[in-house]
């Protein structure tokens, strides 16, 4: 980007051996904007680019594309460089054909408006009130709605290859909440290091002698857990303090997905 800041520059200017201009573009040193000196032909205030980031805010994302005559003008919730940067604005007519991709993301290759849209209207969605079903309900409801938009999914669950599912990457990376990974991994292998806490002997254990899921781990008695290699007086008793957490946080009430 900077490349072609420079190349664009230096071609509207000419050679002048009795004065050299100050021709610059250099970071501020107050906050994350990029000022530039001897453009003044050619910029047109500061324009805003977020990191194009599934944990960047909503807020942040959302003001993809803001621009403000001077760096006085920056909104304080915009000040943070690890959420975006402020780049010299260049007048319409010197516009470089911005291909209007998300550059380097986690979704490398999404457009723009195509990320913002998906990310930030899931993730409304999941931050919003309802039981975890409900809300995983809206959000595929809103999935089907925009098939346009499914790619973005796909190129999400391909950069957080550790995750199996959209809605683990909102779980475990947006806004966790115990209760919703007891519900709705109630069922699911693969989870009872994080719905328990034990480590993964411990976990390759409790497969071994059957337990696979957290439906059957909540049943057992502290005789049982001792039983298990790796798990002594005290792990069974931290195993058993989250026992009871999963069965307070379904209620008794274990909804079936």
């Amino acid at each position: 980007m900077f490349r072609k800041f420079f190349n664009l520059f230096s071609s509207n200017r000419t050679e002048n051996s009795s004065e050299t201009p100050d021709l610059t573009i250099k970071p501020s040193e107050t906050s994350n904007s990029y000022s530039t000196s001897g453009f003044g032909d050619v910029v047109d205030g500061l324009q805003f680019s977020p990191t194009f980031h599934f944990k960047t805010p909503c807020e942040i994302l959302r003001s993809n594309g803001m621009c403000v005559a001077s760096e006085d003008e920056i909104p304080d919730h915009l000040k943070d460089q690890k959420h975006g940067v402020w780049l010299p604005k260049l007048k319409n007519e010197y516009s470089l054909n911005d291909t209007k991709d998300v550059g380097a993301s986690d979704a490398y290759g999404a457009k723009r408006e195509d990320y913002i849209k998906f990310v930030c209207s899931i993730k409304d969605i999941y931050s919003s009130s309802g039981s975890i079903f409900d809300r995983v309900e809206r959000i595929n409801a809103f999935k089907d709605k925009h098939p346009e938009l499914q790619y973005v999914e796909s190129k999400l669950l391909a950069s957080y290859s550790s995750y199996s599912s959209l809605i683990d990457i909102l779980m475990f990376n947006i806004d966790f909440l115990f209760e919703d990974l007891a519900n709705f991994h109630y069922k699911d292998e693969g989870y009872l290091k994080k719905i328990f806490g034990v480590n993964t002997r411990v976990e390759k254990s409790l497969l071994s002698s059957g337990y696979k899921v957290a439906e059957d781990v909540i049943y057992l008695t502290k005789e049982q857990l001792m039983e298990l290699d790796g798990v002594g007086n005290k792990s069974a008793d931290k195993i058993l303090e989250k026992i009871l957490e999963v069965k307070v946080a379904v209620n008794s009430n274990i909804l079936i997905k």
